[in-house]
């Protein structure tokens, strides 16, 4: 196994020339763009980043591209390369660092897609440095769709007009054009020359860091399996990735955390590891941070999970009135996982997108066990708002401790939906689904697991079979709109023409038109009108004609059927 440094420009150079893949065994890019800020402000500040795990390889594994937008909820199968996934065709595959390295990958060279659908690439606010902002970021890095004027610098630029240029040169440049404004303004509204010298500095500072981690070999580390010069059999990969992917025997903050706690409460680590296990009944992924963070939420203590916490005479205190009270807190946290399988019916990873929104559903349970079915529907919309609308992106921990001043309270009237609204309200969040946001691509998971739990009864991630987990499918499929009838990407990628089939069902699919594979699976049995939602459609197959019309009549009605569907669970409190 070798391990060697790459500069990021030589990493960035791989993904571009078809050299470095994701294999298909890798999850889908789930980091949201505030873990991408944090990645990119630690890197400024020169923390170290996690070696990288490669696997170089001739054997016939699907090969997928990294993502040159990142798309949120993407069909991954539009990024497979057939040639590169052959036998006895060399490639290499990330097997542990594919978040960091698509993050990296976006941010210098590609682009993320915004809330609205638009390409958004990365502007770094070159004189910032010196303080520490809401998120706990230093260093500004912002996604925009459009140019940021000076201080921001566009980083794609590097491999661009400024692929020749040194930080000195940059740093010079951008100095003098921010002097230029300033000269420019009115003296009362000029900086002084000591914050003009600070910032200059800083721009210097900032230009060489970045330039730095592009192009000197001294920021990533690889560590390689050669499986074409070495016998590195896929089994054993594969049991390298679990390893790597699932924890192993990697230390997470609440590993941590036990040694300053265990004397004060010695069974702490159990109970924290049985909740955890029991929250995962459903295939989801909490780790035992989550139980922690919610035990301090729910004792006043804050969500800021440290060992600090837990030791000195406060940290004795709050031991034992964690111990006191677990009967209570275990109590809740049955309630918090029969709500998740009962009411949410969530059985998979891919429709969350937040972990901490179920803290204050926990601090709620703690407070005001047993809900009524009236306060359920409330729940049920709170946890869609905030899954849809991105509450948990930004400020996680601050978010977690306002919500506890509000849900902590005796509410004998049911859960306080009205109060949690007006809080994100505040914030500059949507709190209400509207129409526009069935648009967002991002969001079609969440969307169409919400449908068919509401119209089967149950998640549709909840298969007998493992590996048959449903997959995003257009009824009318992509390929044929495309080439029969010459309907761009926004007519066809729209949700309704979206609807979950399980993957060996995808296969055998294909490209198979509506009326032909709806009528024969009507013929089997099969109740299509929980794919469909519309009765006409589903009592008479042959209405889905393969034309224009009849399709944008049939996406049109069945996305109006959609959002009936939809705005019923979500915004429950309007009806």
């Amino acid at each position: 196994m070798s391990y060697k440094p790459k500069t990021l420009f030589r990493l960035v150079e791989d993904i571009n020339n078809g050299q470095l893949f994701l294999p298909h065994i890798q999850r889908p890019f789930v980091w949201e763009e505030e873990q991408m800020l944090k990645l990119f402000d630690s890197l400024m500040r020169n923390y170290p980043i996690q070696t990288l795990l490669f696997w170089r390889t001739k054997d016939e594994i699907k090969a997928r591209k990294f993502m040159p937008q990142v798309l949120w909820d993407t069909d991954l199968s539009d990024f497979y390369d057939a040639n590169k996934s052959k036998k006895d065709v060399e490639k290499v595959f990330v097997l542990d660092g594919q978040q960091r390295l698509q993050t990296l990958y976006a941010t210098f060279y590609g682009a993320i897609t915004s809330a609205d659908g638009q390409r958004a690439e990365a502007y770094f606010d070159t004189s910032s440095g010196e303080a520490i902002n809401d998120q706990g970021l230093r260093h500004c890095l912002k996604f925009s769709t459009t140019a940021l004027p000076h201080p921001y610098y566009r980083i794609a630029d590097l491999f661009g007009k400024d692929a020749q240029r040194n930080a000195e040169e940059l740093a010079e440049l951008f100095n003098e054009a921010l002097n230029a404004i300033e000269e420019s303004k009115a003296d009362v509204d000029k900086e002084s020359p000591t914050f003009t010298k600070s910032r200059e500095k800083r721009v210097r500072r900032n230009f060489s860091q970045l330039v730095s981690l592009l192009r000197e070999e001294k920021y990533f580390w690889v560590q390689e399996l050669d499986g074409v010069a070495n016998e590195f059999p896929y089994r054993r990969v594969l049991d390298i990735f679990v390893r790597v992917n699932s924890g192993g025997t990697k230390l997470d903050a609440s590993d941590l955390m036990f040694a300053a706690m265990k004397e004060g409460w010695g069974a702490i680590e159990e109970v924290i590891e049985e909740t955890t296990e029991l929250l995962n009944g459903t295939n989801l992924q909490f780790d035992k941070t989550f139980p922690l963070k919610c035990l301090l939420v729910a004792h006043g203590r804050g969500a800021e999970a440290s060992p600090e916490k837990f030791t000195g005479a406060d940290g004795e205190k709050l031991l034992k009135e964690m111990e006191e009270g677990w009967d209570r807190a275990e109590d809740a946290f049955r309630q918090l996982r029969d709500f998740m399988q009962n009411d949410l019916k969530i059985y998979a990873d891919k429709v969350i997108r937040s972990y901490n929104s179920f803290i204050a559903l926990f601090d709620y349970l703690y407070h005001n066990p047993k809900p009524t079915e009236t306060s359920k529907a409330l729940m049920r919309a709170y946890h869609y708002k905030a899954q849809l609308f991105g509450w948990y992106s930004q400020s996680t921990d601050s978010v977690v401790n306002a919500l506890h001043s509000i849900v902590s309270k005796p509410y004998p009237n049911g859960f306080p939906l009205t109060a949690i609204k007006e809080y994100f309200r505040g914030r500059g969040n949507a709190v209400e689904l509207s129409k526009s946001h069935l648009n967002e691509t991002r969001l079609r998971f969440i969307l169409l697991n919400l449908i068919y739990v509401d119209q089967m009864g149950g998640s549709p991630f909840n298969v007998k079979y493992k590996g048959n987990d449903p997959h995003v499918d257009h009824i009318y499929p992509n390929h044929a709109l495309r080439t029969k009838l010459g309907l761009s990407g926004q007519d066809i990628n729209h949700l309704g023409n979206f609807r979950f089939v399980g993957a060996t069902d995808n296969i055998r699919k294909r490209a198979e038109l509506p009326e032909s594979y709806f009528g024969r699976a009507k013929a089997t049995g099969i109740d299509i009108s929980k794919h469909l939602l519309l009765p006409t459609y589903s009592a008479d197959t042959t209405l889905l004609k393969f034309d224009v019309e009849t399709y944008t009549s049939f996406r049109d009605a069945r996305l109006n059927r959609i959002w009936d569907i939809v705005a019923k669970t979500v915004n429950p409190e309007l009806i």
